[in-house]
């Protein structure tokens, strides 16, 4: 799993081997980390600095709403009742408040921290968050580090960097492909390349056991982009993996939840992708696992995008209670004996 890998080696000094995780936002520690929090826990430099910085962002916000205060009580004095508007615009400046703190937040974040000791946690948090702020401050790290320094951290760098685009594809800018070519100083056949040779297990591994929303199409992306077809097919083979077809109903749409509702939202495409790629026993048990899921009150089209939760739920129940595989998929199982097992196993697990 993907977790594993990254377990390996320090967040931090990525050439060193971690022996312990951050108790705050659990990135992985070498011995070279020993900062402590208030209750005495192990966190890593980036928590210890935000604990500190955010005490004098607070000072600094202060100093400006007093400043902006004292203004308007100036402009007030000087240009009399009359003109309260004109004494009342020194408020808008704290709708810039925000930009006028972020350098600061910036360099108080990143205190004691080089950028390429800074690119991986930062890349961690864009993972988890999916915010817009943390991919930026990616792209502006990435940019500072030396050509020496970024060939010594590029493969700690890739195995953060994938899941990270991966659970985050629907939310990256237009351009970011192009961004992120030129910043890594690579050619896009070359970062396609690392995304679906050098890293493919972690990639498979990762859009099936830690899917999230839209994971698929980031999958069909790298697909189409490398001229590779296989990787739809070990993936479609991975979702309806032994491992997963043996769950029961109620771990099935726990643990697989995410993974289920992008092959719903998707799934005439994964349907066919399945025929595209002669995968008929896997089209059989893809059906087969979406008759066993709850889907949330989520739209598929525009007519459902005007329903309430409500109606949405009482339309996926009827789905449910209705839905039967195409006869020549029935027919298809009928033809094999072990998908047929498979079938009647799960069917037989279920009641239970």
């Amino acid at each position: 799993m993907v977790e594993a890998e990254r377990e390996e080696f320090c967040a931090f000094h990525y050439t060193n081997t971690s022996d312990g995780k951050c108790s705050t936002c659990g990135l992985s520690l070498c011995n070279l980390e020993q900062h402590y929090g208030a209750s005495a826990d192990r966190i890593c430099q980036l928590c210890f600095n935000i604990t500190k910085a955010r005490k004098t962002v607070r000072y600094v916000q202060i100093s400006i709403w007093v400043v902006i205060i004292a203004l308007v009580i100036t402009l007030w004095q000087v240009l009399g009742s009359g003109n309260v508007i004109y004494a009342l615009l020194p408020i808008a400046l704290i709708l810039f408040v925000p930009y006028i703190l972020r350098p600061l937040i910036f360099r108080l974040y990143f205190t004691n921290l080089l950028p390429k000791e800074s690119i991986l946690p930062i890349l961690r948090y864009f993972e988890a968050s999916g915010n817009n702020e943390h991919y930026k401050i990616f792209m502006k790290l990435l940019k500072r580090i030396s050509e020496e320094e970024l060939d010594e951290i590029r493969p700690a760098l890739y195995s953060y960097l994938i899941p990270a685009l991966a659970f985050n594809f629907s939310r990256l800018p237009e351009d970011w492909e192009d961004e992120m070519t030129t910043n890594l100083r690579v050619s896009k056949e070359d970062f396609v390349q690392i995304f679906t040779k050098d890293y493919r297990k972690i990639l498979i591994q990762t859009s099936v056991h830690n899917a999230q929303e839209n994971l698929s199409q980031f999958l069909i992306y790298l697909s189409k982009t490398a001229d590779d077809k296989e990787l739809l097919k070990e993936y479609i083979t991975e979702i309806t993996s032994a491992e997963i077809m043996a769950l029961s109903e109620n771990d099935l749409n726990t643990i697989y939840g995410k993974l289920l509702e992008d092959v719903f939202l998707f799934e005439e495409q994964f349907y066919e992708l399945c025929d595209e790629l002669n995968l008929e026993k896997e089209k059989v048990l893809l059906a087969q696992l979406l008759s066993r899921y709850e889907p949330p009150p989520v739209p598929k089209n525009q007519i459902e995008a005007v329903m309430t939760p409500t109606q949405l739920r009482e339309k996926r129940k009827k789905e449910r209670e209705t839905a039967s595989l195409p006869k020549e998929i029935e027919n298809l199982a009928q033809d094999d004996p072990d998908l047929q097992l498979i079938l009647d196993e799960t069917e037989e697990k279920d009641k239970k």
